[in-house]
């Protein structure tokens, strides 16, 4: 019998120890809202656990948080469970909450160790993910896929939280949340602030940008407390929740080059005759692209870019308008060959055949397909009997390019 005691006390004891204060004291935990025995809950209110690692998405599913009114009435709330910024986890009601007790409970779920940089994959499919990493990353453990598919055994598991709260009636509704921005356009490896604006049902307004939980549906964005921080090149719509409300804003993010922000890869650059210029340069996207990442240059890169994008522009307006309407295309490509012959002989370029090799490459980048040449062909058939203007060499200077680059290394 006293060995049956001994059991059920040591048992009795371990389960304290698990459940001590609901599990809201224990290690990695770093905050809870609403707090734990609070009485002022607001009806539109959103449960949020941030710990101090990151949260293992797949170890959370749509019940590992569950919301139940105790009082007056037993009634299961519906909502959504969803990690905001890889370390908080969120249960956001489908609508507003009655007046009364509520208990809510939080399974475990799973946290990443801290990463001691060693990189050891476990089979060929680790060392894929590891080489896929490897080309974007120089910190390999700081890759999401790294994170998500060759960490397996590497967490730490949560206990359980359970605890209860108040919910007010009189306590203010919220009606509308917004953003201070719809749009924002950044480089990788950036950040930015923007501000979140809650309206109450008696009108009252709060900054409730630190409050506030973020969603990214894409890795190139992570959002946190207001602040954004773009990783890779990509586009993510980020869905801001307070209060039961939401609203939605885009980020974009470029690749930087040369202090050049590169415009998104096009889905279907050639589904029409002039293509896809989302930043309205004058420079088709998938030429643009090329030109800053692919193209092949012969002295000064970064001058050859300034000049290649000059060029691009003038052939692009040939497909724009092929009758060379006020002669503004010969114009535009007389610029660009002045451009180049300036480059050719502020910098004492050698006679290598360099101007024929980069014209013919973006020549045929720019002419890609059979009815972009005809067009062409068309445009310069149009041009027999003109003459280009031929400036003179003591009148060429970095005005003819669309950047100084004078200026250039």
């Amino acid at each position: 019998m006293k060995k049956i005691y001994r059991i059920l006390v040591m048992l009795f004891l371990s389960m304290h120890i698990l459940y001590a204060g609901g599990g809201t004291s224990q290690e990695h935990l770093v905050s809870m809202e609403p707090n734990p025995a609070a009485e002022d809950v607001s009806p539109t209110m959103t449960a949020i656990f941030t710990y101090d690692k990151d949260i293992v998405q797949k170890s959370v599913h749509k019940n590992t948080v569950k919301l139940k009114q105790t009082k007056p009435q037993k009634n299961n709330i519906k909502g959504t469970v969803a990690v905001q910024s890889d370390k908080s986890l969120a249960f956001m009601p489908s609508e507003p909450l009655e007046k009364g007790t509520y208990k809510i409970k939080v399974k475990p779920i799973k946290l990443l160790k801290d990463s001691t940089g060693e990189v050891k994959p476990k089979n060929s499919w680790q060392k894929f993910i590891v080489w896929l990493c490897g080309l974007v990353y120089d910190d390999i453990t700081e890759c999401p896929l790294y994170k998500y598919f060759c960490n397996v055994g590497n967490y730490i598991k949560t206990k359980p939280i359970i605890y209860t709260f108040e919910v007010k009636d009189d306590a203010p509704i919220v009606t509308t949340l917004d953003v201070n921005v719809t749009r924002v356009e950044l480089s990788e490896h950036n950040n930015s602030t923007i501000k979140v604006t809650a309206t109450y049902d008696d009108n009252a307004t709060e900054d409730v940008t630190q409050k506030a939980t973020y969603t990214s549906n894409d890795g190139s964005v992570d959002v946190d407390k207001g602040t954004i921080t773009t990783n890779i090149e990509g586009s993510a719509t980020i869905t801001v929740t307070y209060g039961g409300k939401t609203t939605n804003f885009q980020v974009e993010v470029y690749e930087l080059i040369e202090g050049h922000l590169l415009p998104h890869e096009p889905e279907n650059p050639d589904a029409t005759l002039l293509g896809v210029d989302e930043n309205d340069n004058g420079v088709r996207d998938e030429v643009e692209r090329w030109i800053y990442k692919d193209m092949p240059t012969y002295h000064h890169p970064e001058i050859e870019r300034v000049v290649a994008m000059t060029k691009a522009k003038a052939l692009q307006m040939a497909l724009a308008d092929p009758t060379n309407k006020d002669d503004k295309v010969i114009k535009a490509e007389d610029r660009a060959r002045a451009c180049w012959f300036y480059y050719s002989d502020a910098r004492s370029l050698p006679f290598d055949g360099a101007v024929e090799k980069f014209g013919n490459r973006l020549m045929d980048k720019q002419f890609n397909t059979r009815e972009r040449l005809k067009i062409y062909l068309d445009y310069d058939y149009t041009l027999k009997g003109k003459v280009s203007t031929a400036i003179p060499a003591r009148l060429l200077n970095t005005n003819y390019c669309d950047q100084n680059i004078d200026v250039m290394p």
